[in-house]
């Protein structure tokens, strides 16, 4: 029986849960002690995967009891959840001071809610242009806007989505090197962790909410703590679902 992957809310991200926290990638390597030379021997990184520890602010009913809900069905570490980065659900280009302009409506009217079309910014998704293999750390991607100064900047994350669907598998990268766009809204982009499985043509990759697949660390993570007013907040570790890829 496949167990099934539950998304973390997207609006839940609003709450709190950038400070205090980490989202990290980690790699770990097999170290020796030569004491007769006063170095050390190091094989690796024999894995490189995400890790998170966040807090969430304190919650008040029914966001308190919606969260308690959503960790008792993980049921520990035998769940999955698929998480991303609450500090960095958009490519920095989206995200940076005056990123976009907004267009109205021809009657110069807005929507109801007061905003407008956002023109000048990276598209959610783009795609893979070329092939690549497992274990590689280097993507040609397009559908960027065309000769767009910094379009993609070291650290933006990227997730692929093999045809356009979520894997079933961590598949969340970080880009190594920030680049423009050429004349055919190409770039080409060094990645790390090396991709967890070989990637075709057409193939998505997500600019925003770009996650992963994660298992809580421990079996307790994830528990709600109580506190005055009716209110908890809760406390988790994830660590990357290796074990998934392919």
């Amino acid at each position: 029986m496949t167990t099934p992957i539950y998304d973390f809310p997207l609006a839940w991200y609003d709450w709190g849960l950038a400070v205090p926290g980490k989202y990290r990638l980690r790699s770990m390597s097999q170290v020796a002690n030569r004491p007769w030379q006063g170095a050390v021997s190091i094989k690796g990184p024999h894995a490189q995967l995400w890790m998170v520890d966040m807090t969430t602010a304190p919650l008040q009913d029914p966001n308190r009891q919606d969260a308690e809900a959503f960790f008792s069905r993980l049921r520990g570490r035998a769940g999955l959840m698929r998480f991303a980065d609450p500090t960095k659900l958009d490519c920095w280009f989206n995200r940076q001071p005056g990123a976009g302009t907004t267009s109205r409506f021809s009657d110069g009217t807005l929507f109801s809610d007061g905003t407008g079309f956002a023109d000048g910014l990276m598209p959610p998704t783009v795609y893979v242009a070329q092939a690549a293999a497992k274990g590689s750390r280097y993507l040609v991607l397009k559908g960027f806007p065309a000769s767009t100064a910094n379009a993609l900047r070291r650290g933006d994350p990227l997730e692929i989505k093999p045809n356009g669907v979520p894997a079933g598998f961590p598949h969340r990268y970080h880009a190594m090197i920030g680049g423009s766009s050429d004349a055919s809204g190409q770039i080409g982009v060094q990645i790390e962790p090396g991709l967890r499985a070989g990637v075709a043509v057409g193939d998505t990759v997500s600019l925003r909410n770009a996650a992963s697949v994660f298992r809580l660390a421990t079996d307790d993570s994830g528990e709600m703590e109580l506190a005055a007013g009716f209110m908890g907040s809760i406390s988790f570790s994830l660590v990357e679902a290796l074990d998934l890829v392919p």
